[in-house]
């Protein structure tokens, strides 16, 4: 019995032994080809847990767990891989009047260089021609994709934003090779556009123009000496063009007189060069070029338009002549006006670009595609904005077709 009893023992040592070893080897063979996460120590598995889903990335983003929030600079952001470009079109549309030319003056400053980037990123396409307009020292050039329709002009910087545009515009009759135009600057931010929108954000503007509209923007200021549609972001076609660039002799007496008393004690000077074909050297006289070149436009015959809410909110009773309640936000319920159009009542809302200032509230983005961004109005949607276009690596190229 002894005996017996010393054998079964040694017996289920033995097999005691033999499940532990494969129990070992199944451990193993888990680690090593199963890939178990619960027991993989590597660093790999913290970087694919913190992986940023947004950025559709299929690998992950960190090596190690990251140690900060993503910062909202659009700088810290990949570029948006153009789509592949659309077949060509058919040769009867293939020419470069059809397409728009975009023109975006810059001057180096931290702020404008956000926006650059921003631009750069999320707002170029190949449905348009762009000519970046670079003023005084700077590299960003070295910031343009080289593609067939992104071209830059460097120049000194002198006679402000319509001045320069209206210098490269000239040159060499180049706007002759277009008939329809954005103007913008390095002031704005964007764009800015709702998730389930389909539309590119040089047509928003562009389509505006017509037989009777021949320039649209984004806000409408109404500080003296006269309404004006504000110059950072401005849509025109070429009849619009050419009455800012070369008013006729008729055309400019009209205008004269169309323009109310000149006010000494306001800052914006009296108009001393109609349009735009002028080289300002001073702050103010520049702002007077911006000021009354909205006023040569309607006095030309034409229309203008701007693309914030506001401006034809209040509806036909306006132009019918009927009194409407500007009540609401800071204007006091009961504020009867009759007007003739937007013009006529929005001393109520003098500039729109301002904290509270547009008609009790602040202008969001979505309203106007793009965003003012040196006011320091609305910045804390304008930031989250650039973030979450950014995260959803929105690109240009996939909604504005050729």
């Amino acid at each position: 019995m002894a005996a017996m009893s010393t054998i079964m023992t040694k017996t289920s040592q033995g097999r005691r032994t033999w499940i532990a070893a494969l129990a070992i080897l199944l451990l193993v063979w888990m680690v090593w080809f199963l890939n178990v996460p619960s027991l993989v120590k590597d660093s790999r598995v913290v970087a694919g847990v913190t992986k940023a889903i947004v950025h559709g990335e299929e690998h992950p983003l960190f090596d190690t767990a990251p140690t900060s929030a993503i910062a909202y600079s659009a700088s810290n952001f990949p570029t948006p891989t153009p789509s592949p470009p659309p077949p060509p079109p058919p040769s009867k549309h293939n020419s470069t009047a059809d397409r728009p030319l975009i023109l975006y003056a810059f001057f180096e400053t931290p702020g404008a260089r956000l926006n650059l980037e921003f631009f750069i990123r999320h707002a170029l396409h190949d449905a348009a021609d762009f000519l970046f307009v670079l003023n005084g020292e700077t590299d960003a050039a070295n910031l343009l994709p080289k593609r067939d329709n992104i071209r830059f002009v460097k120049r000194a910087n002198d006679c402000y934003d319509l001045g320069a545009f209206a210098e490269i515009l000239t040159t060499n009759d180049t706007y002759k090779a277009y008939n329809r135009y954005i103007l913008m600057n390095a002031s704005i931010r964007g764009p800015f556009l709702p998730y389930w929108s389909n539309q590119c954000w040089s047509n928003v503007y562009l389509d505006k123009l017509n037989e009777k509209t021949k320039l649209v923007g984004m806000t409408m200021n109404c500080e003296a000496p006269v309404p004006h549609i504000q110059s950072m972001f401005w849509a025109l076609d070429r009849a619009g063009l050419e009455t800012l660039l070369f008013p006729s002799e008729e055309l400019v007496e009209k205008f004269k007189a169309s323009l109310p008393p000149h006010n000494p004690n306001q800052p914006v000077p009296e108009m001393w060069s109609p349009g735009i074909n002028s080289c300002p050297h001073e702050y103010w006289k520049a702002v007077a070029v911006e000021v009354y070149s909205t006023a040569l436009v309607k006095a030309a015959g034409y229309e203008v338009d701007a693309m914030m809410s506001a401006y034809r909110g209040f509806g036909d009773a306006l132009a019918r002549g009927e009194e409407v309640d500007l009540g609401g936000g800071s204007v006091k319920m009961g504020t009867m006006r009759t007007g003739t159009g937007y013009e006529s009542i929005c001393k109520e809302s003098l500039d729109p670009l301002l904290e509270k200032q547009y008609w009790g509230t602040t202008i969001h983005p979505f309203d106007t595609v793009f965003a003012k961004t040196n006011r320091g109005s609305n910045m804390g949607s304008i930031e989250r904005l650039t973030q979450w276009t950014a995260g959803r690596q929105y690109s240009s190229y996939d909604v504005c077709r050729w």
